[in-house]
C-alpha cells in the first residue's frame, strides 16, 4: 500500500525553512513508512501539504537527490522516488569527513580493534554458503602460493579479507562505514614496514581466520583478529 503523504507529512509545528523541509522529508523517507521505489507526491502536492512555496520543495529534493535518498526522473511518468540510503555514498561521505578531520593513524586503529573483532563475529556467523564457497578459494589461494611468498600479495589478500567481512555480516551499516575507511585503511597497510619473517607470520594469520570464518566459529574468529590487529598495530612493528 502507497504511503498517506498527506498524513505522514503534516507537521505539528509548520515547517519554515528550507532545511524544514529537507529535515521533514528525510524523517519520512528513513521512518519505514515509504517504499524503496516508491513515487513521492508532485512538488505542488508537497507545496500544499507542507505549506511551502515550490522553489522550497524543489530545492529540498536536490538535496535529497544528492544525498542518495531520491532519484529525480522527468517526464510524464517522473518525478522524485525513494531509492534508499545508498551505503556508497555514506562512505565517500565519511571517507571525505575523515581527511578534513585529519583523523590519525591511533584514531583508525582505536576504532578498528572493536569495528573489526565484532565484523569477524558476524561474518563467521552469517555468511552465505555462497559467501563461504568464497572464502574457501581464497583459502586455498593462500594454501598453494609458493611458500615465500612476497609481502605484497599477501597484503592485498589481508586487505581483502578485511573489506569483505562486513558484507559477510549482512550489516549495511557495517558496509557503508567500511567504505569509509577504506581508503585510510589502504594508507595504514602501506605504511606497515615488513620484516623477514611477516610474509610467513601475516600468512597463517589469514589462514586461521579464513579457516574459522569457513567454520561458522564466531567467537574464534573475534579472537583470531584481535591477535591480528594487536600484532600489526602500529607500536608491535
Amino acid at each position: 500500500m502507497p504511503a498517506d503523504f498527506e498524513t505522514l507529512l503534516s507537521p505539528a509545528v509548520r515547517v519554515r525553512s528550507l532545511d524544514d523541509v529537507v529535515s521533514k522529508l528525510r524523517e519520512i523517507l528513513l521512518s519505514g513508512s515509504v517504499a524503496v521505489g516508491e513515487r513521492l507526491p508532485s512538488e505542488r502536492e508537497l507545496s500544499r501539504i507542507l505549506t511551502v512555496g515550490r522553489t522550497t520543495v524543489r530545492e529540498a529534493l536536490r538535496n535529497l537527490e544528492a544525498h542518495g535518498l531520491v532519484d529525480i526522473r522527468l517526464g510524464g511518468t517522473g518525478g522524485a522516488f525513494f531509492t534508499g540510503p545508498d551505503a556508497a555514498l555514506v562512505g565517500a561521505a565519511l571517507s571525505t569527513l575523515l581527511l578534513f578531520e585529519s583523523a590519525t593513524e591511533q584514531d583508525l586503529n582505536e576504532f578498528r580493534f572493536d569495528f573489526e573483532q565484532v565484523n569477524a563475529e558476524l561474518a563467521a556467523v552469517r555468511a552465505t554458503p555462497q559467501q563461504r564457497g568464497h572464502l574457501e578459494d581464497l583459502l586455498a589461494q593462500v594454501r598453494d602460493a609458493p611458500a615465500a611468498m612476497d609481502w605484497e600479495t599477501i597484503e592485498a589478500i589481508d586487505l581483502e579479507v578485511h573489506e569483505l567481512l562486513p558484507v559477510l555480516s549482512q550489516n549495511s551499516v557495517r558496509v557503508a562505514v567500511s567504505r569509509g575507511i577504506h581508503d585510510a585503511l589502504q594508507r595504514s597497510f602501506e605504511r606497515i614496514e615488513p620484516q623477514s619473517d611477516s610474509p610467513a607470520t601475516l600468512r597463517q594469520e589469514v589462514i586461521v581466520l579464513l579457516e574459522l570464518l569457513i567454520a561458522g566459529d564466531g567467537a574464534g574468529a573475534r579472537r583470531a583478529m584481535a591477535d591480528h590487529l594487536l600484532r600489526w598495530r602500529p607500536s608491535s612493528r
